[in-house]
């Protein structure tokens, strides 16, 4: 090719060839697994899945594309039912780009997907790590053809069917813990010092004194996890910071962690199991109810979290006795 003749006076062009390489076979692999997506439109939808709402600058300087291009693609996702516009909470003269519902339901279903292919990109790059030059001729050979393409499709297909499971805490797994929880404390608030505590060091905040961490995991990848701490009275335990990873909702993994720490709270004996919560979080409350859990009048006295107004407690058989015992004493 005459690029590669060029060396490193067209390494931009070169790497602007493999940049619509990468965007041709990802729409390839959007288009043979169902998905109408278009890869250029990743960046800005990631950073509002991910971040939440943002302003057209936020979201140009975080993703490094220009003020001028973030705000056309803007307009054509809110016209095409994917954004919406806000006005900013915080300075009522300009307004955010925030996921429309239609856009919440679209991505909640592109974890497998987007899996799929970080995993082959990843197999690419580890084929030709070494020298740059070389790596870059033969990325630049095997993105030209259907190879990597057909690596993305093979990995969808085991992660679209591929069972949530279960996994007790692991020391290589304790990354995946803070990662996954402060994906969406970030996107609705931001972290307290208690959570940044809990999430940096869960073998001391929860294990040692009592708990338990569930991971979900779905053909090896962490997608979801769950806290049991042990509360100072003795029979108390808290569900805490429980996330399932944005892109794999909708395969049940919050109702099988949610299942979990209930199981552990019963094999245990405990006598009270409770949670707190935001009403903002309409599906997560929603799934607490199905799974036992009951709204109390009030909140718990001595919280630990600045943004918990809704208090619930288990009130499974097991500790339908103690929910009771709980509410009177909260009254005197």
């Amino acid at each position: 090719m005459f690029l590669q003749s060029q060396a490193e006076l067209a390494l931009g062009s070169r790497f602007k060839a493999l940049s619509e390489h990468c965007y041709r076979i990802a729409n390839a692999a959007y288009r043979a697994t169902g998905i109408e997506l278009d890869a250029h439109w990743f960046p800005v939808l990631r950073y509002v899945q991910v971040k939440g709402p943002g302003t057209v600058t936020q979201i140009a300087q975080a993703i490094g594309q220009t003020h001028s291009a973030v705000s056309q693609l803007a307009t054509r996702l809110v016209r095409e039912g994917w954004l919406v516009r806000k006005s900013d909470r915080a300075d009522a003269r300009r307004s955010v780009l925030d996921l429309s519902a239609a856009g919440e339901r679209r991505l909640a279903q592109m974890g497998p997907v987007w899996t799929a292919i970080r995993r082959a990109t990843a197999a690419l790059l580890a084929r030709h790590a070494g020298d740059l030059g070389r790596a870059l001729a033969a990325l630049e050979a095997e993105l030209a053809g259907e190879q990597v393409l057909r690596e993305i499709l093979a990995q969808h297909a085991r992660l679209a069917v591929a069972k949530v499971e279960i996994a007790p805490f692991k020391p290589a797994l304790r990354e995946h813990f803070y990662r996954i929880n402060a994906q969406w404390l970030e996107r609705y608030w931001s972290l307290e010092p208690i959570d940044r505590d809990v999430l940096s060091e869960p073998e001391k905040h929860v294990l040692k004194p009592g708990g338990a961490i569930f991971y979900a995991l779905a053909d090896g990848e962490v997608i979801g996890t769950v806290a049991l701490i042990k509360d100072a009275a003795a029979g108390e335990y808290e569900v805490s910071k429980m996330g399932v990873e944005a892109g794999w909702r909708g395969k049940g993994a919050g109702r099988l962690l949610l299942d979990a720490v209930v199981a552990e709270f019963r094999r245990r004996k405990g006598r009270l199991l409770f949670l707190e919560s935001n009403s903002k979080l309409g599906p997560a409350l929603n799934l607490y109810a199905s799974a036992g859990f009951v709204h109390q009048p009030a909140l718990r006295p001595g919280s630990h979290y600045a943004r918990s107004d809704v208090y619930m407690i288990y009130a499974g058989k097991p500790v339908a006795k103690a929910a009771k015992t709980v509410k009177r004493s909260r009254g005197r």
